[in-house]
């Protein structure tokens, strides 16, 4: 129908955010407050990849500290699930990541400037994947708009 502008388009990847924050934030000492890392590609288990090298706080991790993370990251789900005894999920961390979410976009249409979320978009990031979750900033709320650097 001619509608469609990958510009408009957001999905999100802010509930793999938070629980990479959490739990990177948990190992260190830090306060969850104010830590952020960055997750990239997509929502299905080995597919989610917490960037820990570009967490800030910047803190050291050693590599299994750093495969386990990833792993508990990209696990997070199954976690809780298994927690409550497959008799539910992560509902509030789902509507806590929602709002997170709702609140950048909206902070973002206005007009506050360099509003940056991971999100699920359009994406030229990775050949051969239409949508990839990336860094985009805003405005304009574009996936090429903020760059990743390497790590």
């Amino acid at each position: 129908h001619g509608v469609y502008d990958p510009k408009k388009l957001f999905g999100v990847t802010t509930l793999d955010v938070v629980r990479a924050k959490t739990f990177y934030a948990e190992k260190k000492g830090l306060a969850v407050v104010g830590t952020d890392v960055p997750v990239v590609g997509g929502h299905a288990g080995i597919t989610i990849l917490p960037l820990f090298s570009q967490a800030t706080p910047l803190a050291p991790l050693t590599d299994e500290e750093r495969e386990a993370l990833t792993v508990r990251t990209q696990d997070g789900g199954t976690e809780v699930v298994a927690a409550k005894a497959g008799k539910g999920s992560a509902t509030l961390s789902m509507a806590y990541a929602g709002a997170l979410f709702a609140d950048a976009c909206l902070r973002g249409l206005n007009g506050q400037k360099d509003v940056i979320e991971c999100t699920y978009v359009e994406s030229t990031q990775v050949p051969g994947l239409e949508f990839f979750a990336t860094k985009v900033c805003t405005p304009p709320p574009s996936p090429d708009s903020c760059s990743l650097s390497p790590g």
